[in-house]
This record gives structure tokens, C-alpha cells and sequence, in this order.
């Protein structure tokens, strides 16, 4: 009797903790202050074409904002709800309009036009593959299954480190291979974007090494890796796999994906 009340709350929880992780991709906003942008601005038409060639089949639906924080950006949304919204910085904002602005005092610390683009496919790239969504589901799978493991371990310790150990990894491996193939996706749309990608990158890396010079730290390695983000892979792995794969593939490495999205290069 115990076991079955205790497989109903766990399968309770694991129900409302999905519903209330989708929910946000199925009505997806960006919050905390950003600020959406009008359709006729020059980004958002750039966006849902980028949108198009992704593969997102209702670019139209894809809203985008801008954010004072942050240095790149994110997206949130699926392909399966035809919706979604890309929220960018504000220095990719003003680095996409840089033509436009040629007396930007920070112009020096601004990404390129072809970094911006990346890393608006990039994020395109995420909405087309239902990512977002992907996530979400895994966390409440992941928890049932850990607590299954427990059911049938009898060293209680190590079905716990077992279940939360996979939890862990399972999650780490699913968000790296998530990041290599929006990588390789906005890559896979020319050559442009190919570079602005590595571009992007590497910056990121070199911003690293030189906050790491000023403010010694053990979290930064020596390549410019930031060991706390374990929602990315390291910027030395995501550089050589951008330079050393064929990027009109998405076959290549282990990380992208087997059933590759029709990315419509330019």
C-alpha cells in the first residue's frame, strides 16, 4: 500500500513539475525587463527569415526582445506549438544595427553583424528543434526513473547517488548536445555564419583569459574555459567542433542530431 501511495505522489509530482516547465515554452516571454521589439524593425525581419531557413514553420510567430543584461542570448518556445521568442542583448542588438551606428563610442566591444546573426540562429535553431521542450520533459522522466531505481536497489545510498548521478549526467549530456547542434545548425546556413560563429566564440574565450589575468580564479582555465557553466560545452571544444567538422553535414559528431532539420543555406 505504501509503495503505490508513493508511486501516485511521485507520479503527481512528476506531472505538475511538467506542466508548469512547459507551460512557459508553450507561451513563451521573455521577463525581466526586456523589451519586445516591433515587427517592422530590421532584427525581426532578419530573425524570421533566419527563422525560415531553420526550419521554425511559423516565423511569424517568433518575437524577439532585448535585454539590458547578458552578453549573447536565449530563446524560448517549440516548433510543435508554432511559437516561440528570441531575447538578445543589448550589445548584439546594437551590434547587428552597427552599420547604422558608425559613431558607437563601444563600437571596439560590440559583436560583429555576423556574430549577431549567428547567434540569432543559433537560437533559431533551438525553437526549430523543440528544445526548449526536449529539456522540460526530461527533468520530470529523469526524477520517475531515479525513483524507480531506488525501488529496486537495495543499498539505499547507492540508489540515490545512482539516481541523482544519472540525473546529473543525463542533463549535462542532453544541454551539450542541444548547444553542438544549434551550433552546427546556424553554422549549416553559409559561410557567413560559419564565421560569425567561430567569431563569437572565440571572443567569448579570449574575454575569458583576460578576466582570468585580472581576477585570478580556478573557475576560468587556462584556455578561457568557464568551469561553472555546465549548461554549455567548454569554448575550446564548441571552436574545434565548428572548425573541424564538414558543416554542411549534421551527421558528423555524436552531439548532433540523427534526424537532421532540412537547413536551407544561403
Amino acid at each position: 500500500m505504501t509503495t503505490v501511495v508513493h508511486r501516485r505522489v511521485l507520479a503527481g509530482a512528476a506531472t505538475a513539475l511538467f506542466a508548469s516547465s512547459v507551460y512557459p515554452v508553450y507561451n513563451p516571454r521573455c521577463t525581466d525587463g526586456a523589451m519586445r521589439l516591433d515587427d517592422d524593425d530590421p532584427i525581426v525581419h532578419a530573425t524570421r527569415e533566419i527563422a525560415f531557413q531553420t526550419g521554425v514553420t511559423h516565423p511569424e510567430n517568433v518575437h524577439v526582445y532585448v535585454s539590458m543584461d547578458g552578453e549573447t542570448g536565449g530563446s524560448m518556445g517549440a516548433n510543435v506549438f508554432g511559437r516561440g521568442s528570441v531575447c538578445i542583448s543589448n550589445a548584439v542588438y546594437r551590434g547587428f544595427h552597427l552599420d547604422e551606428n558608425v559613431d558607437d563610442e563601444d563600437e571596439d566591444d560590440l559583436p560583429s553583424k555576423e556574430e549577431a546573426e549567428f547567434i540569432l540562429a543559433h537560437e533559431c535553431v533551438h525553437l526549430a528543434k523543440n528544445h526548449s521542450l526536449v529539456m522540460s520533459s526530461f527533468v520530470p522522466m529523469a526524477m520517475l526513473s531515479s525513483a524507480s531505481l531506488t525501488t529496486k536497489v537495495s543499498n539505499k545510498f547507492l540508489a540515490t547517488l545512482l539516481g541523482v548521478g544519472s540525473l546529473v549526467v543525463g542533463g549535462i549530456y542532453l544541454s551539450w548536445w542541444m548547444e553542438y547542434e544549434a551550433d552546427h545548425g546556424a553554422a549549416s546556413l553559409g559561410h557567413r555564419f560559419h564565421i560569425g560563429g567561430l567569431s563569437t566564440l572565440e571572443r567569448t574565450r579570449r574575454r575569458n583569459c583576460m578576466f582570468k589575468q585580472m581576477h585570478p580564479t580556478r573557475w576560468i582555465t587556462d584556455e578561457g574555459n568557464y568551469l561553472a557553466d555546465t549548461a554549455h560545452p567548454w569554448l575550446t571544444t564548441r571552436i574545434d567542433h565548428l572548425s573541424s567538422h564538414n558543416i554542411d553535414d549534421c551527421h558528423n559528431c555524436a552531439f548532433c542530431s540523427l534526424v537532421s532539420t532540412p537547413f536551407r543555406s544561403t
